[in-house]
């Protein structure tokens, strides 16, 4: 009994063990070159490839870059049935958006704009029109929607 009890003991410990030895790193040799000498690898010489920047303005501050994903997790709760209807995406316009005259006319917002258009579907299943929308971002989030195409106190800067 004891000596069944030192054998898993010393099975259990030389796994322990054994799983914090480093893996050993394999050597590349050159062609005609010494045992001791190493080549660096074409992936160690080789920058990687750098992520896609972001477009930063510093007017309408950043592009957003994951807008389609937005756009979803934003009209879960503003458009009916959203999780089923289909949606088309436009590309990512500046604009901004006036106060409008009773309030002086200033600048109420300015960023980005994303235009859409959504078919949702019925009770039935059936697919409805597609509905035109245009929905501002502000640091990379959804800030509100528009149903259409046009609206008078927005203003697009890219056509």
């Amino acid at each position: 009994m004891k000596n069944q009890v030192k054998v898993v003991l010393s099975v259990m410990l030389m796994g322990i063990f054994s799983g914090c030895v480093p893996a050993v790193q394999p050597q590349i040799r050159g062609i005609g070159g010494a045992l001791g000498t190493t080549v660096p690898s074409q992936a160690q010489t080789q920058p990687l490839p750098l992520p896609p920047t972001e477009v930063v303005d510093r007017e309408y501050g950043a592009k957003p870059t994951n807008y389609i994903s937005a756009i979803r997790s934003y009209s879960t709760n503003k458009i009916p049935r959203a999780n089923l209807s289909q949606f088309k995406y436009g590309k990512p316009k500046r604009a901004y958006k006036r106060k409008g005259f009773a309030y002086g006319g200033a600048v109420a917002w300015k960023g980005w704009l994303v235009e859409a258009t959504v078919a949702t579907p019925t009770r039935t299943g059936r697919l409805l029109t597609p509905k035109p929308y245009m929905f501002l971002f502000s640091g990379g989030q959804v800030v509100e929607h528009i149903l259409g195409n046009t609206h008078k106190l927005i203003i697009k800067v890219d056509k």
